[in-house]
């Protein structure tokens, strides 16, 4: 049955005309308080200092010299960016977890920013909607502003996205679904998000997309914030709107289809304004989706998100039947707990402290490490502008897996990486595993700036004493960004071209690159090598699902390194990068099971690769197919 929806009678006709996507929404009650809801300590205006140390899995944090919402425990440092930092708190009287933003001090210190964030929050603590992240209270104080919202479990979209790549077209017609509902939630209240992107959409264990950090730019900033999914006229200094809110979210619906958003380059304002839609690389029934929400004038995009719905739901049944929603939220729901599966690299430090709130977290009293492993389960309150999630850390239940063993030898040991850990015996310990079961499926993406991205999945076969043998699905860029059927034995790359399979050599352009890419990547020999190169290695948190291990290698090196050199050189060149940041996860009987490699600056030119590993064991061989 359909359920009802609070909202002004010409929206509630609207959204009365479709049906099967809005089985999500639920009745939303009237809330009577102005400010803040549900939770008891939220006060108007907060005066007072507090100095508290909380200890939570063998982290300490202190907040010294700035303050803290007086009725919460601080657990944890969730994240942090341009717009502030997010803790992790207990109230105090209810034992409800909540996650804290503390507005960074040009924030807080912005009366224009803070006047229209209140009229913002006053909305926002009255919308009850599955698809929006509550916000409990917005607190001022002398020492400085914050805001309460609810501690959502889930993962980004920006998560799945750089895990995964492209979500395929049911799950990405969930998620613009989701995201639809619950701009329809905030638009009923008068409240635009005004700077959406994939770090503010949840996607959480049932598959919901959930909307987060509404009205955080400051007016006029909307562009600057989120500048591939902005509408040209943002650009222009017009204010974020509702058909503002209508262009993101189609340029985040078209990063889902395709993996990219709609445009890249040096002049987005320009190409936002004058560049030709690029609906011809989404599916042929979507593409009337693409042209209406990405329409240049805001007077040809949908008036409402009422219309967008109800344009969604006709081209999803036609395209892909009546059950294309429920299909589609189960896609989403396991690409999010794959993309959990992948470490996650680390951020950057920020470049400059918080303002007047600074949080300062002490230093860690027991093993650990910066390594830390994500959750399918975690917290995200994205912080704006640096469209960071706030992400929970995995902590293992048992005793972590001692490190291997150290090889015995009577030459002189060569000194060991920074942070302690010898490689040799790992290096040792992972090849008798995978030569003791050499096979699995796998997983490999490459993106990022200035190189040639590629995705594959499939399966992989080692050959003893030779190059591993692939069946697989294979996607580069340019004229082979189309998925195809391939495999790869010894150097050849088969692919099939209709009813026939066509070989060529690896290497060069199009699919033979991306499969040598592909191939390189995804190898054991990759890991290894990393480890041996290792000029800082440490051991990162241990579950019973495995240990990670976390370190820094010479690109220099790395380029010289039989078998996989070229990759790295590509990455080297392109970045600028001399160091690459790495983590590899093990199991307990040391197969690798997930890993990334960055190269560059998070915040500028950079690459990433990302591999994961499953269902190790010996495989049926891989054979060449049959050629014309």
């Amino acid at each position: 049955m359909r359920q009802s929806v609070r909202c002004s009678s010409a929206t509630c006709l609207d959204l009365a005309r479709y049906g099967p996507i809005f089985h999500q929404v639920r009745h939303r009650r009237p809330v009577s308080l102005t400010v803040s809801r549900r939770l008891p300590h939220s006060p108007a205006v907060l005066t007072g200092r507090t100095h508290l140390t909380g200890r939570i899995g063998g982290m300490a944090f202190n907040v010294v010299d700035g303050w803290t919402v007086p009725g919460f425990t601080h657990d944890r440092e969730l994240g942090g960016g341009a717009s502030g930092r997010v803790m992790l708190a207990t109230d105090e009287l209810t034992s409800t977890k909540v996650a804290i933003k503390y507005l960074d001090g040009a924030l807080a210190g912005d009366e224009a920013f803070l006047a229209r964030y209140r009229a913002s929050a006053r909305s926002l603590s009255q919308i009850e909607d599955p698809n929006v992240v509550d916000l409990y209270d917005f607190v001022e104080a002398p020492d400085g502003s914050a805001i309460v919202m609810q501690y959502a479990e889930g993962v980004s979209l920006r998560r799945v996205l750089a895990a995964q790549g492209p979500t395929g077209p049911l799950a990405a017609l969930s998620m613009l679904g989701g995201t639809l509902l619950g701009l329809a939630a905030a638009h009923d209240q008068d409240v635009v998000h005004g700077a959406l992107r994939p770090a503010n959409i949840l996607v959480d264990a049932n598959g919901n997309a959930r909307l987060t950090d509404f009205a955080t730019a400051p007016a006029g900033t909307e562009a600057q914030s989120a500048p591939p999914y902005a509408a040209p006229e943002l650009w222009d200094g017009a204010p974020a709107t509702v058909a503002t809110d209508l262009y993101a979210a189609t340029a985040v619906f078209y990063e889902c289809l395709t993996g990219r958003p709609p445009y890249a380059g040096r002049n987005m304002a320009r190409l936002h304004r004058e560049a030709p839609v690029p609906a011809e690389e989404v599916p042929g029934p979507l593409r009337d989706l693409i042209h209406k929400g990405l329409a240049k004038d805001p007077a040809q995009r949908p008036r409402s998100v009422a219309d967008f719905l109800g344009a969604l739901e006709d081209a999803a049944v036609s395209a892909y039947g009546p059950s294309w929603e429920a299909q589609g939220r189960g896609r989403l729901t396991e690409l999010a707990a794959q993309a959990a599966a992948y470490p996650e690299p680390p951020k950057p430090k920020p470049a400059r402290a918080s303002g007047r709130n600074p949080i300062v977290a002490g230093k860690q009293s027991g093993g650990g490490g910066r390594g830390r492993w994500i959750l399918a389960g975690v917290a995200v309150l994205v912080v704006a502008g640096a469209g960071a999630s706030a992400m929970t850390l995995l902590r293992g239940d048992d005793k972590p897996p001692p490190d291997p063993a150290p090889a015995q030898s009577s030459t002189p040991q060569p000194s060991l990486p920074v942070g302690g850990v010898d490689p040799a015996p790992l290096v040792a310990q992972i090849d008798q595993a995978v030569n003791q079961a050499p096979g699995a499926l796998f997983s490999y993406r490459q993106s990022g700036c200035c190189g040639f991205p590629a995705t594959a999945k499939g399966t992989f076969g080692l050959a003893q004493g030779g190059e591993a043998s692939y069946s697989l699905t294979l996607a580069g860029t340019g004229s082979a960004r189309k998925p195809v059927r391939a495999f790869i034995v010894q150097d050849r790359l088969y692919v099939r071209v209709g009813r026939q399979w066509k070989a060529s050599a690896l290497g060069g352009r199009g699919y033979p690159a991306a499969a040598d890419q592909v191939r390189q990547g995804s190898s054991v020999g990759n890991l290894t090598a990393l480890l041996r190169s290792a000029t800082k290695l440490t051991k990162g948190e241990s579950t019973e699902t495995g240990t990670i291990y976390e370190g820094e290698a010479p690109a220099a090196k790395l380029a010289e390194a039989p078998g996989i050199g070229p990759v790295y050189a590509q990455m080297a060149q392109a970045t600028g990068a001399q160091q690459l940041a790495f983590a590899i996860k093990v199991d307990p009987g040391y197969r690798p099971t997930a890993f990334w490699v960055r190269a560059g600056a998070e915040d500028g030119r950079n690459q990433t690769m990302r591999g994961s590993y499953s269902k190790w064991g010996r495989k049926p061989p891989i054979q060449a197919p049959r050629t014309a």
